[in-house]
């Protein structure tokens, strides 16, 4: 499962690969490294730091670009860096 996550202008995403795991896409450089955005996720805000906030622009593309690929092992990856820890 792919989940967009946006607020404004910044956006997050996530990868569930299944109901243990899930990736975070690494920042496009949208958001300094340091700095915390807070983007929707169902109803409520949740703080991330730029090291996983990219452009809205290119997290629609990114997930156009997953769409149309298919698959979850073919995440969109396009040069990028996928962060994994364990789901609470």
């Amino acid at each position: 499962m792919l989940i967009l996550a946006f607020q404004d202008d910044h956006a997050v995403v996530h990868l569930m690969s299944d109901t243990e795991r899930m990736s975070l896409l690494a920042g496009d450089g949208a958001v300094p490294p340091g700095a915390e955005i807070e983007v929707a996720i169902t109803d409520e805000l949740a703080a991330f730091t730029g090291d996983f906030v990219l452009d809205t622009d290119r997290a629609w593309d990114l997930v156009n670009d997953f769409i149309h690929q298919g698959r979850a092992d073919q995440a969109p990856r396009a040069g990028e860096t996928l962060t994994t820890s364990n789901a609470q």
